[in-house]
């Protein structure tokens, strides 16, 4: 399973034409030309595809720190799916 830096790098390069050398974790979006429209747009091929929505993704944001926020946001959403026990 790719990582979330992975599935992010893998969105932008298909979705905007991005030279994957471009997209470095430390690059934010707005460096890269992104618009508050394209965020949107990444935000929700990214959600189709991982199950963690995003939301109000600024374009200062880095890649790198989006990647964190998925992470955190994932790992939220699975102890909250997980069965409880019940000793």
């Amino acid at each position: 399973m790719p990582t979330s830096t992975e599935l992010i790098t893998t969105t932008l390069t298909e979705t905007f034409d991005l030279d994957p050398s471009d997209v470095t974790p430390e690059r934010t979006f707005e460096e890269l030309g992104l618009d508050s429209l394209a965020l949107v747009e990444m935000g929700l091929m990214l959600q189709e595809r991982t199950g963690v929505a995003l939301e109000d993704v600024p374009l200062h944001t880095t890649i790198g720190g989006l990647a964190a926020l998925m992470d955190r946001a994932g790992a939220d959403r699975a102890l909250t799916a997980a069965p409880h026990s019940t000793r």
